[in-house]
């Protein structure tokens, strides 16, 4: 349901249209991706030092961050838009200049969320944060990562392998391209997992992936985004005790695991908040 034909890829220069990617293709793929990794990290070295020089470190909060991961290869998959760890896990680093040293480099094992940089920034800048705003200020974190935290994550993303480049709904130009088989082969792998609940139109225009990671488990919902009170079509559920991977979908056989999880779903991100005295 949730994986696709790598298309962003499939657009590039001297990769294959369809198919495989093979060896030294992997291999020029990953060192042009680490390669990436290290000139940026050369990057936020001049940047840092650039504060230093200016005398400005000590009046400036550092936020690093990533907006997606990256599955290369992983899954079957190259590059991004899945409702996976692999694709929704991203680095977080946050320097402070009034963060006690004996925290400084230490690691959390809370759940955070990119909305929640906003009202972080906010509370260690002294602003107020808007009612409006989503997400939690993970500042307290800063002070103690020991705290306990949220009791989930929320990610979403339409069907990737159903949809065109920002989400967009499939147009038949698209199918004309050098996609068309590739969309068919995908539509043809969901086909046969759904069965009867297979329905074009909703498949292409109305579905949307939900995904809700707490400390144990990824738990994957299917429905149809316009009626949210509709039953899912699919449900995924992942132990990441056993398989951190990913790689076997553990829900049929956890049918009071699943229910006891949807209840969590549904009370949404307020209700999954940390909760502070």
């Amino acid at each position: 349901m949730g994986l696709h034909a790598s298309f962003e890829l499939r657009a590039r220069a001297n990769i294959p249209n369809a198919g495989e990617i093979n060896d030294a293709q992997a291999l020029e793929l990953k060192h042009a991706y680490l390669t990436c990794v290290s000139y940026i990290d050369a990057q936020i070295g001049r940047m840092i030092t650039a504060l230093d020089e200016a005398g400005i470190r000590d009046n400036t909060i550092i936020v690093l961050w990533s907006d997606h991961g990256w599955h290369l290869g992983d899954m079957g998959i190259w590059g991004k838009a899945t409702n996976y760890e692999i694709a929704t896990r991203v680095p977080l680093i946050v320097w402070s200049p009034d963060m006690a040293k004996e925290h400084r480099g230490k690691k959390t094992n809370a759940l955070v969320e990119l909305v929640d940089m906003y009202p972080t920034l906010c509370d260690l800048t002294g602003v107020s944060i808007p009612a409006t705003v989503e997400g939690q200020s993970f500042a307290p974190l800063l002070k103690n990562p020991d705290l306990p935290w949220k009791k989930a994550a929320f990610s979403q993303f339409p069907t990737p392998a159903l949809r065109e480049w920002a989400a967009n709904p499939l147009s038949q130009g698209m199918r004309e391209t050098y996609f068309g088989p590739l969309i068919e082969k995908v539509e043809e792998r969901i086909m046969n997992q759904q069965g009867d609940k297979w329905d074009r139109d909703l498949f292409e225009n109305r579905l949307m992936g939900y995904s809700m990671r707490t400390q144990e488990y990824r738990f994957i919902v299917w429905k149809d985004y316009t009626q949210m009170d509709s039953e899912p079509v699919f449900i995924e559920l992942y132990n990441h005790k056993t398989d951190p991977s990913e790689t076997i979908n553990i829900a049929k056989e956890n049918p009071e695991l699943v229910a006891e999880l949807m209840l969590q779903f549904n009370q949404g991100w307020q209700k999954n908040e940390a909760q502070l005295n």
